[in-house]
């Protein structure tokens, strides 16, 4: 794994992409720091970082799109493939490359609220540290979407703007979910169109009929009989599901100051799920 997170610790600053991502962070920071707390004059610098979560969706895709896309589009995952080590120490040596230059970015940001204390303002350090463990939990979430997402394509374009559409979904999912509508049919439609959609991509995984079958059946059954059995339970079924998604009702949370063991369980379980696709899905490419 070490071989590996050096190698793409050195591709990261040997090319300009390391330098892109972070100067595009220091930026958007920046901007919101003058606005803020230098030019309004604002203390509570946790205002900074609740705006900039916004905005990092765009900036996190530039450090992931390139972490597997660019290896299939220029056939050097050979090489990597044919490498003594294990397909999760390949996906996690990733992983924490690109987590280091993300953790080196925001550890940049810190003399910003320093500068505030220093110049005689009243940091609300609760806030401020809340935001930060937000930020930096989110962004450990969006590492490990984008890294799965660039090891479904050999084109780092398209990942780039597949996973800038997946974040930004997940900004805006619980706002689409009171949009919605709320009954039970449309509940139901919902449930089969994601059952469809999680079979497709089981047998494009496992190329295994059988088993998509067998996983496709079970999960109509299921559906139908929780239909007919507890049918409350499809009422405003999409909305909390998208509300349960959603990363800024969570990040609110933390930028008040308040540490919930939920959300910080959230968004932990799904980084690990999505290195786990990540390893499955490389794996299937190794042995294909």
């Amino acid at each position: 794994m070490k071989a590996v997170y050096l190698k793409e610790m050195r591709s990261y600053f040997t090319s300009t992409l390391g330098y892109i991502y972070i100067a595009m962070m220091l930026v958007i920071f920046g901007f919101y720091f003058f606005l803020y707390n230098l030019y309004a004059g604002y203390v509570d610098y946790s205002n900074v970082l609740s705006n900039v979560t916004s905005l990092i969706l765009f900036a996190m895709p530039v450090l992931t799109m390139r972490l597997f896309a660019d290896e299939l589009k220029t056939k050097t995952d050979q090489m990597l493939f044919t490498a003594p080590v294990s397909t999760t120490q390949i996906v996690l040596g990733k992983f924490f490359a690109a987590l280091t230059v993300f953790t080196i970015t925001v550890l940049l940001t810190v003399p910003q609220p320093l500068t505030i204390v220093g110049l005689g303002g009243s940091l609300p350090v609760h806030r401020v540290v809340g935001a930060y463990v937000a930020l930096y939990l989110m962004g450990i979430t969006f590492i490990a979407i984008g890294m799965f997402i660039s090891a479904c394509t050999n084109n780092p374009i398209v990942a780039l703007i597949v996973s800038i559409a997946v974040f930004l979904l997940m900004f805006i999912s619980a706002g689409i979910g009171d949009l919605l509508p709320s009954t039970v049919t449309f509940a139901v439609a919902m449930c089969v169109i994601v059952l469809a959609l999680l079979i497709w991509f089981l047998y494009r995984s496992v190329k295994d009929i059988y088993l998509s079958g067998i996983v496709g059946v079970l999960g109509l059954a299921g559906i139908i009989t929780l239909y007919f059995v507890k049918r409350s339970v499809y009422d405003g079924l999409v909305a909390k599901t998208l509300n349960w998604l959603s990363i800024t009702t969570r990040y609110s949370d933390f930028y008040s100051g308040i540490f919930t063991f939920a959300h910080i369980l959230f968004y932990i379980s799904l980084s690990i799920l999505f290195v786990f696709l990540t390893v499955q899905r490389i794996e299937k490419r190794r042995w294909s």
